[in-house]
Order: structure tokens, then C-alpha cells, then sequence
């Protein structure tokens, strides 16, 4: 199969989707802009299907798509990895260039994470107004996971992107939704080299559960203050990673 029909035969197959469809589209998602990279192991079937919140059955179905573009190899009785290299890689950037439209990492760190603070503020206040309990158990449930994840850092980012959708989705804004995710994409492969830092994952971790406590007693500006001391944080860390 050419690239060119590789992408046709992708998008055909996102035009009605499923539960396995939008979830298989997330992992290409997340391993074309580099969340996931080239050898990562993928989180078991049971943790994916806590992560996602969909059926093991979904995630089967899913990854099965998956390795069909050859995204992961999959074998029997052997853990999950992503097959990332150049050519696999080449068959999906241009459907996915519309999903970056911004250009975030043309732009240099201030002006992101400025833009990302002002975003993320405003999505945590509303979240605090807005969001349920059944969102909080979300959020706590997604707490537990993390705190076993220490030594994990491919799980914890995965985790990670999952928490901050979850807020901005109960922040009932889909354009502050859409830019929160592109922001979130900024300097992927400088934040797994922060997250390899000893007590780096535990410190994210703490911060969450502060942006997490806010949510349930409904404090806008203590959730604010929560995100925008997270925010500080992850600029600080990644600036110092960053080259030249």
C-alpha cells in the first residue's frame, strides 16, 4: 500500500467512527507528535482500558488498527512497542498536519507557555464550576494510577495528557479544549527527558493532586492557582532542558 492510500484508507475508515476507531486514531495522534516514540511499550490492555475509559475489547479492537499501518508490533505473550521509524512515520504527517495548525514549536517557550497559562487558567476555573463528581472520581481514579507510575515515565505522560483533557473537557469549551491540546504538544521530547529526573514524576504527581483537591471544593481561584503553579513548574523544567 502506497502513503497515499495508507492515509485515504485511515480517514475512509474515520468517517464512521467507533469507540475503536477514535481511540486508534489517539494512540497515531499520540505517537505522530511524539508522546509515543520508536520502541516505547504501550500500557497492558487493562490499563489502557482504565486510561481511556473504554472496554478491553475497544482497546483490542483498536490496536488491532493500529498495527495494520504498522504503527506497533504485536505479538503474542510479549509486551506492546511502538514502531516508529521514518518511513511509518512519513505515511501520516500530512493527515495529521491540520491537527497543529498554530505551528507550536515554531514558537519559542515564553510565548507558549504564556499562551498555555492564559488557556489552562481559564479552563480551570470553569472547570471548577462546572465539573461533577463523577468527573472528581475521574480525576482521583486517574490519581491512583499515577502514583504508580513513579518509575514509569512513557504511562505518567500518557496519564498526563488524559488529566488535562478530562479538565478542559468539563470546562465546556471546545475552541479552549482544541488549543489546550495543541499547547500541550509543545517540546514532547524535552518533557521525557524532564520526566526521567529523579522525583520529577513524583512532583507532577503533587501538583495534580492540588489542581484535583480545588476541583471538588469548587474554588475557582484556588484551581487557578493550582494550574498556573503546575504550568510554572513544567516551563521551568523543560526551559532547563532545552538546548543552548
Amino acid at each position: 500500500m502506497t502513503a497515499q492510500e495508507t492515509v485515504f484508507a485511515f480517514e475512509q475508515t474515520l468517517e464512521n467512527k467507533t469507540k475503536k476507531d477514535i481511540l486508534a486514531e489517539k494512540i497515531i495522534e499520540m505517537i505522530v507528535t511524539g508522546l509515543l516514540r520508536d520502541n516505547d511499550v504501550l500500557p497492558s490492555e487493562r490499563e489502557l482500558s482504565q486510561l481511556f475509559g473504554v472496554s478491553r475489547e475497544t482497546v483490542r479492537g483498536a490496536l488491532r488498527l493500529v498495527a495494520a499501518y504498522d504503527l506497533i508490533s504485536v505479538s503474542h505473550g510479549s509486551k506492546t512497542r511502538i514502531n516508529a521509524g521514518e518511513a511509518q512515520l512519513a505515511r501520516f504527517h500530512d493527515s495529521y498536519a491540520h491537527m497543529s495548525p498554530i505551528g507550536v514549536n515554531n514558537y519559542d517557550i515564553d510565548t507558549v507557555f504564556e499562551s498555555r497559562s492564559l488557556i489552562e487558567a481559564a479552563i480551570a476555573r470553569k472547570a471548577a464550576v462546572r465539573i461533577d463528581q463523577a468527573g472528581i472520581d475521574k480525576l482521583r481514579r486517574m490519581l491512583d494510577a499515577q502514583a504508580e507510575m513513579f518509575d514509569n515515565p512513557v504511562h505518567f505522560q500518557l496519564s498526563d495528557k488524559s488529566f488535562h483533557k478530562l479538565i478542559a473537557e468539563y470546562a465546556g469549551n471546545e475552541l479552549l479544549l482544541k488549543y489546550s491540546e495543541e499547547l500541550y504538544s509543545y517540546g514532547l521530547n524535552i518533557r521525557r527527558s524532564v520526566m526521567l529526573e529523579p522525583g520529577a514524576i513524583a512532583r507532577s504527581y503533587g501538583e495534580h493532586c492540588q489542581i484535583v483537591e480545588a476541583l471538588a471544593r469548587g474554588d475557582e481561584d484556588a484551581a487557578e492557582q493550582a494550574m498556573l503553579g503546575h504550568l510554572t513548574s513544567v516551563y521551568s523544567t523543560t526551559r532547563e532542558k532545552m538546548p543552548g
